[in-house]
């Protein structure tokens, strides 16, 4: 979770009056959370669960959840303007990939290049969006998208029933913003497992980020044990013991069948309600006795109110209706009192600097010609200390410099996919716009030499050539 000074921070920069309703949609119900925000206090306003047909009763389904919305924007006389629905994890699609650091500027071009190949539908069939993870000298990059029959029929349905919707999340991310809005740092790793009508996901998170979230399949929730067991593993995968870990559980069935994980897990479910008490207003039995089927809609809530802490939205931008228009009069007036006072203090610093800075323009004007001739030699002398560094230090220092320099002559719009140094040549894979242009530029440098291909180059999609080459190392 984020730092108290990092919340704090985030607090102030979001202060608004806001109205926000968040909707979960799940297998058998729909919950929804109506969150108030007056500056920086976030409350409950009003929250409701309903029932729904199976999702195999489509039209039936339709009808009711149309009905739900329409019945509880009457009850509430809730503008709906800002409006975030989470739906069920199983019908979204996730995808993971992981990729060098240096293709963090061109990321959009590599998703677009790799989405066809990660999706079993066809682009224009999807709704897609995607957040970045930093790992080391890597990013994780998780991909969710869904199918736009599948969106168009939930929008329609609340559409109709008088629901004007801003963003469309999966319920993993619902829960990592009402997690995220706690106001107590939460355990180095988090695993939440929900239970849908005997659907049960898996979401991790740990250090305040979305790490990843799975459809479990029968046979690993058939037991306490094995659940216990399957929690232990994705924790480990996480970097932390299972003791580490605060496994919360929800169950979203209702009541109709019997669910599948332990009575133990589940039984934490309200106790994931009480982790946002002391930041969500509202009355004590609220967290004693509401269902945790709300922590969904509540977190989505959260979105709709600017207290979300993710930027996903598989909303294509066009229909996103701008989330973040509207700053409230208290925002500008803020901004303006700020604005006045550093321009007080900027220029009364001005104005003494620049009596300071006549005075020094002119000594410098006489010192001028001494400062270059020291530059110069400053200049000299590092660039034969480099030289002398290269010549006197171990091959692992020798060979953090050839790295260095291959990130200065492979261009912007190339990136590698293997690489590989063994007795003193290089062996390089990858794509780019001109891969002839490769041979030259690495030709030029002064550590490397003999650069040829090993293979044809071949054109890939996106006008990209596929390459493969070696080159000799300067001794």
């Amino acid at each position: 979770m984020s730092s108290p000074a990092n919340r704090m921070l985030r607090r102030v920069t979001r202060l608004d009056f806001l109205d926000g309703l968040g909707i979960s949609i799940g297998r058998r119900n729909v919950a929804f959370a109506h969150l108030v925000k007056r500056l920086a206090t976030v409350t409950l306003q009003e929250h409701r669960v309903v029932p729904l047909p199976e999702i195999e009763d489509g039209p039936g389904r339709r009808a009711a959840l149309t009905a739900a919305v329409r019945s509880f924007l009457d009850d509430t006389k809730l503008e709906t303007d800002r409006v975030f629905v989470s739906v069920p994890r199983s019908q979204a699609i996730v995808s993971r990939m992981s990729l060098p650091a240096a293709v963090k500027g061109d990321l959009a071009q590599v998703i677009e290049f790799e989405i066809d190949r990660l999706l079993p539908l066809e682009r224009d069939e999807v709704y897609f969006d995607h957040i970045v993870r930093e790992a080391g000298d890597k990013i994780e990059v998780l991909l969710m998208s869904m199918p736009r029959r599948t969106a168009a029929e939930i929008l329609d349905a609340l559409e109709e029933g008088g629901a004007r919707v801003r963003s469309l999340v999966s319920t993993p991310l619902a829960l990592h913003d009402f997690l995220q809005f706690a106001p107590s740092d939460a355990q180095d790793a988090v695993v939440a497992l929900v239970d849908d009508a005997g659907t049960v996901e898996l979401n991790q998170m740990a250090g305040g980020e979305f790490i990843a979230s799975h459809v479990l399949q029968p046979t690993e929730t058939g037991s306490e044990a094995a659940v216990q067991a399957l929690v232990a593993r994705e924790v480990a995968a996480m970097g932390g013991g299972a003791e580490e870990a605060r496994v919360y559980g929800i169950a979203t069935s209702s009541g109709e069948s019997d669910p599948v994980l332990p009575a133990e897990i589940l039984s934490r479910g309200r106790e994931l309600l009480s982790v946002v008490k002391g930041a969500l207003v509202a009355p004590d039995e609220f967290f004693e006795t509401a269902s945790p089927t709300l922590v969904p809609a509540i977190g989505a809530g959260l979105g709709a109110v600017r207290e979300g802490a993710t930027s996903l939205n598989l909303l294509p931008p066009e229909e996103r209706r701008a989330v973040e228009e509207g700053a409230p009069v208290v925002t500008f007036f803020l901004a303006a009192v700020l604005v006045v006072v550093t321009l007080v203090w900027v220029t009364s610093a001005m104005v003494k600097d620049r009596v300071v800075l006549a005075e020094l323009h002119g000594q410098l004007e006489s010192i001028e010609p001494q400062i270059r001739r020291v530059h110069a030699n400053v200049e000299e002398s590092q660039g034969l200390r480099q030289d002398l560094e290269v010549l006197t230090k171990g091959a692992s220092v020798r060979n953090s410099l050839f790295l260095q320099e291959l990130t200065k002559v492979v261009p912007g719009d190339a990136y590698l996919t293997t690489f590989r140094m063994r007795n003193g040549r290089v062996e390089l894979e990858g794509f780019a716009a001109s891969a002839s242009d490769l041979v030259p530029l690495l030709e030029k440098s002064r550590l490397f030499k003999n650069a040829q291909f090993t293979s044809p180059v071949t054109k890939v999609q996106n006008n990209q050539e596929r390459f493969s080459l070696t080159t000799d190392l300067a001794q």
